[in-house]
């Protein structure tokens, strides 16, 4: 009696990334890096400082210290992951990241600003760390992209506290801090859309079900 044997277990190629794959963590860690300065000046107190009533030592230790030290946690999860599953960690960072600037925009108080610092410094980093996971493992280009986005982190973190006194000035810290959630909203958006052309391109490398890969040397020949 025939047996028909069972259809040959089929694996997906390993993809290798793209440059444009880098846009969506890469823009996610470009507003999370505006944001940690963005609180900031160069020249005196900062609009947030003033009105929560934050002497100097208070804008170290619950402004800038809680940032840092979540991104720097959160870097090596984005350096891990992020190469082979860039949504799935760009998607979750910009989750973090908006809800931490919604602490800070809102916060009544030193309590709410720590968790919200703390909640976009992890944003940030999970984003960061995909970003340069990403670009490590390019093929080419690989150099381009790293200038770029090493030139737009500088940029942003140079820039945010300029722009972000020039709003506080007119309409309070908390607007510069509602002014990042359009930005974070493109991000998601262009992280799910790379996410889903991902997707579709590694479907196509597989072959229909039950139909192997021909042996190297085919040619269809008898």
């Amino acid at each position: 009696m025939h047996v028909t044997p069972p259809p040959p277990h089929v694996t997906r190629p390993v993809v290798e990334p793209v440059w444009w794959q880098v846009f969506g963590p890469g823009f996610a860690a470009l507003v999370g890096l505006f944001m940690l300065t963005v609180v900031h000046r160069f020249d005196g107190r900062s609009a947030l400082q003033l009105d929560l009533g934050l002497s100097g030592q208070s804008v170290l230790l619950i402004v800038l210290l809680p940032y840092l030290v979540a991104t720097a946690l959160a870097v090596p999860v984005g350096l891990l992951l992020g190469a082979r599953f860039p949504t799935a960690v760009t998607v979750p960072a910009i989750g973090f990241l908006f809800l931490g600037v919604l602490l800070t925009a809102f916060t009544p108080g030193s309590g709410l600003l720590l968790a919200g610092r703390a909640l976009s410094g992890l944003g940030t980093g999970a984003a960061a760390g995909a970003a340069v996971a990403l670009i490590l493992k390019l093929r080419a280009g690989r150099g381009v992209v790293a200038g770029v986005a090493a030139a737009s982190g500088a940029l942003a973190l140079l820039l945010a506290p300029v722009v972000g006194r020039l709003i506080s000035d007119a309409l309070g810290f908390r607007v510069s801090q509602l002014a990042a959630i359009p930005f974070l909203l493109v991000a998601l958006i262009v992280s799910a859309v790379l996410g889903l052309v991902k997707l579709t391109a590694a479907n196509r490398r597989v072959p229909p079900h039950g139909v192997p890969y021909p042996p190297a040397g085919f040619t269809g020949g008898p």
